[in-house]
């Protein structure tokens, strides 16, 4: 990471950049904008462990959160026993390959370790590789909105 790079939670009163998130996660997934902008906006959401995003030069350039459920498990519900889960990690193309994601999600690892929690997942059709090299390990693959999925998870503590 490069010295004009800084990591940092998302501020539920970060309407500009919510509305920006929103408007990435509605381009890449489909998730209705309304849905982000209530998630990131309520401080009291009890699903949200926190959100992170990365700015270079002061361009917010990836985000991904550390939530207590996701989407997969409305398909899969025998997966409510696993959890947390990193999610909706996202970096801008222009900015993808830079190990931007990656230390976007070594700051939310590290905020799963400040809260104390032994063990956190993630599914992924895109991005197995960068999870692995980060130490995930894969648990179960199956499909998911077409796509052939795998859910990785990570132990904190040893």
């Amino acid at each position: 990471m490069n010295s004009n790079t800084v990591i940092e939670k998302l501020r539920t009163k970060d309407h500009l950049n919510i509305e920006k998130i929103a408007k990435w996660y509605f381009d890449e997934w489909e998730t209705p904008l309304d849905k982000t902008i209530q998630r990131l906006s309520n401080p009291n959401n009890p699903n949200v462990y926190c959100q992170m995003v990365a700015r270079f030069n002061n361009e917010l350039v990836s985000t991904a959160g550390l939530y207590q459920d996701v989407n997969l498990l409305k398909v899969y519900p025998q997966y409510q026993s696993l959890g947390p889960w990193i999610g909706l990690l996202y970096t801008l193309p222009k900015y993808r390959k830079q190990g931007l994601g990656t230390s976007v999600l070594n700051a939310l690892e590290k905020e799963a370790i400040k809260l104390k929690l032994q063990k956190i997942y993630l599914y992924t059709f895109t991005a197995e590789t960068l999870y692995k090299k980060a130490g995930w390990m894969s648990i179960e693959r199956l499909r998911y909105k077409g796509q052939d999925t795998v859910i990785m998870g990570k132990a904190l503590f040893n």
